[in-house]
């Protein structure tokens, strides 16, 4: 698939994709969301991508939808770019690769909601501006935001529908580093660099186990990852793992 609404780029296991419509604030439109669901299915059988990194072109990581498809769309186009989003995310927290958001502008929290680790200029502002525009925040976010910041704050957010800095939405857990925007890239190239390194199955066990365990009892999320930690003791990756660690030296996981 030929992409126009996204970049990619692929450098030492790791894609970087870019939100590419700048004049819109890097806004999703339906062609944005069925390119990135067609990126994000492919790169899960693709053994030479092993952590995915999201940022935007120009100035914004993106702003959310786009209102301008949305006063062309009819109830069921409504209906149809919703449920495509929703998937969307649902298939970000399913693919076992860490993906990584680096936030260098103005951020819908929409947006984030299914990423692994969120690294945030310190230019970035985060929120929910939906309620200005007498829309709902949708695609899942404000079901997953309380389970990150509270009932409280998640209606805060939504309800007031005002920008957040990012060193706000790093002390409500929406971020986990908080970088000049010079040193913005660096930081996330180092953490990138480092996750290509380490054994594939085993991050998608901890990706997986994380995401689908902490909405199970504590019995069934024990059961779940028992089994997840147990199909690991088989691979070839485990034996590099602690041959590298008793030879000391740098383990060569293939991820197998």
């Amino acid at each position: 698939m030929d992409y126009e609404n996204i970049e990619v780029i692929k450098n030492n296991k790791v894609a970087t994709v870019y939100f590419n419509r700048p004049d819109s604030l890097n806004s999703w439109n339906e062609a944005l969301v069925d390119e990135l669901t067609d990126f994000l299915n492919n790169s899960k059988y693709d053994d030479d991508t092993r952590v995915i990194v999201l940022t935007g072109k120009g100035r914004a990581f993106s702003v959310g939808g786009d209102l301008q498809e949305f006063l062309a769309f009819d109830s069921k186009g409504i209906e149809r770019f919703n449920r495509k989003v929703i998937d969307l995310f649902r298939l970000l927290e399913h693919v076992r690769k860490p993906i990584i958001a680096a936030v260098n502008g103005h951020c819908n929290l929409e947006t984030i909601q299914a990423v692994d680790m969120v690294v945030a200029s310190s230019k970035a502002k985060f929120g929910l501006p939906e309620v200005n525009v007498a829309i709902s925040p949708g695609a899942g976010i404000l079901v997953r935001l309380p389970r990150i910041v509270g009932k409280l704050k998640a209606k805060e957010i939504a309800l007031l529908g005002e920008w957040m800095t990012a060193d706000t939405a790093m002390s409500f857990g929406l971020v986990n580093w908080v970088k000049e925007p010079d040193e913005l890239m660096a930081k996330v190239e180092e953490i990138s660099s480092a996750l290509s390194e380490k054994a594939p199955l085993a991050m998608g066990a901890i990706k997986s186990v994380v995401n689908n365990g902490a909405e199970m009892s504590i019995d069934e999320g024990m059961e779940y990852q028992l089994k997840e930690n147990s199909s690991l003791f088989y691979t070839d990756d485990l034996k590099e793992g602690i041959k590298a660690f008793l030879e000391k030296r740098k383990a060569n996981y293939s991820g197998k």
